[in-house]
């Protein structure tokens, strides 16, 4: 069979893809054929794909980061977030919660032209609405005052157990160009803690000093990385049985010219933002290795999802395995509701123990993974979420929860730690529970490596 004919065998496959899709799909179709057309690599297309969320086939927060770095104009930025979405998690499943994201954003789709504003799904709980045409940004405050909020038609859904659930949104809303996403996320997290509808950026005084400060914390950030001032401490982490340690966990920090250490609450979202997250995590990792290469002990080096499904990131990883070896390095993986391909994981995973690297699941219990998605995975430890650690001691629950994490950790041979440790209370809490390995304050405060003796 030659080419000319195969072509046309795939264009009435296409066609009749086209004709079953939604208004949605088709644009995702209609954008991937602007890619074919405009690329010189192949890869350009798998890069094009792997922008689009596999629950609502919407353009993802890659996708909205790289359209507003293309701005030209000044543009509205509304990133909406799902309230009651944890709760729902908790009581009804994650298949509830599915079919509420899918709703919400049918219900957005319906609400907006799309020759007038994009939509994207950000994660589980967020959805952002880009418009670039400043003539229509009275128009899409209007609909997200009167079509969003005010209707409770659009908050009240019946999941397939028959229940009642309520779900609405609050919102953060910025005008811009230059850090447009940052903003919007300020004035969401404004409108959180006032539990207000939604709020505006810079429409108050005390938003100016927030947004100095935030623009400052990003200057202090790519200051630091230009100038390599990327600096790992080193935290231990202890056997419960004599204490002994058995590894320690890199941490990053930054330190500005005058010596003073910056923890990474002040910097990590501007890295992330700035799409520089990989050149930080790069950094942090060869001196990481740096260290390794001349200790014999065990070191944990943590990734992120956004790591880890970066191929540029993963050859990366396997260049530092290749030269220093894995024997000796556990990769900590955050558990967050970031991670949608449970297959991106897997094949990270035997990747990287093919250079003898262990596998620990860091935050256990603070995202939506389950049971089920643990048990496919090759991994050595758990970390056990810090918040429920640290309730050990007044929260009856979080003590339930631990312990049942703990018993089915054992019946598939997986080690537990515990983080937060911060007290003689906590620790003596957490021996009797079962937990294998202790890590923080009150076994070792983070400090540089030449204080444990690493360097």
């Amino acid at each position: 069979m030659n080419n000319l004919v195969k072509l046309d065998e795939y264009s009435a496959q296409l066609k009749d893809l086209y004709i079953k899709s939604d208004e949605t799909q088709k644009a995702s179709i209609f954008r991937l054929f602007d890619t074919i057309l405009s690329c010189k690599d192949v890869d350009d297309i798998c890069l094009d794909i792997k922008k689009i969320d596999k629950i609502t086939s919407l353009a993802n927060r890659e996708s909205l980061i790289n359209d507003i770095s293309m701005l030209k104009n000044q543009a509205m930025l509304i990133i909406l977030h799902i309230n009651q979405i944890e709760a729902i998690k908790q009581l009804y499943g994650f298949k509830a919660v599915k079919e509420i994201i899918m709703d919400k954003a049918d219900t957005l789709k319906y609400l907006l032209k799309d020759n007038e504003a994009s939509l994207y799904n950000l994660d589980i709980q967020e959805f952002a609405i880009l418009v670039r045409d400043k003539r229509l940004f009275d128009k899409y405050l209007s609909i997200l005052h009167f079509s969003i909020f005010h209707n409770i038609d659009s908050s009240t859904y019946s999941i397939e157990s028959g229940k009642k659930i309520i779900s609405n949104f609050s919102a953060g809303i910025s005008y811009g160009k230059k850090h447009l996403y940052h903003t919007a996320n300020v004035a969401l997290q404004e409108a959180l803690l006032s539990k207000a509808n939604y709020k505006v950026y810079d429409i108050d005084p005390k938003y100016a000093e927030l947004r100095k400060l935030s623009l400052d914390k990003f200057q202090i950030y790519k200051t630091a990385l230009h100038n390599g001032n990327i600096v790992p401490y080193f935290q231990p982490i202890v056997d419960v049985k004599d204490c002994t340690v058995i590894k320690y966990e890199a941490l990053a920090r930054l330190k500005l010219d005058d010596g003073k250490i910056v923890l990474p609450y002040d910097f990590l979202t501007s890295a992330i933002e700035d799409k520089t997250f990989e050149f930080f995590t790069r950094q942090m990792m060869q001196k990481v290795f740096n260290i390794y290469s001349k200790t014999y002990v065990e070191i944990a080096i943590n990734l992120t999802y956004e790591n880890i499904k970066s191929p540029s990131m993963l050859g990366y990883i396997k260049n530092r395995l290749d030269k220093y070896g894995g024997e000796r390095v556990t990769f900590e993986i955050v558990e967050t509701e970031e991670i949608r391909d449970y297959c991106v994981v897997e094949n990270f995973i035997c990747a990287v123990k093919e250079y003898g690297c262990k596998i620990s699941i860091d935050d256990f219990g603070s995202g939506y993974s389950n049971f089920t998605n643990l048990i496919k995975l090759n991994i050595d430890f758990i970390k056990i979420d810090g918040t429920l650690i640290s309730k050990l001691l007044t929260d009856e629950k979080a003590k339930i929860m631990v312990q049942g994490i703990v018993q089915f950790a054992r019946s598939i041979n997986i080690k537990t730690i515990a983080e937060f440790v911060s007290s003689k209370e906590i620790s003596d809490c957490v021996k009797e529970l079962g937990i294998d390995y202790l890590q923080g304050y009150y076994h070792g405060k983070p400090k540089v490596a030449k204080d444990y003796g690493l360097a």
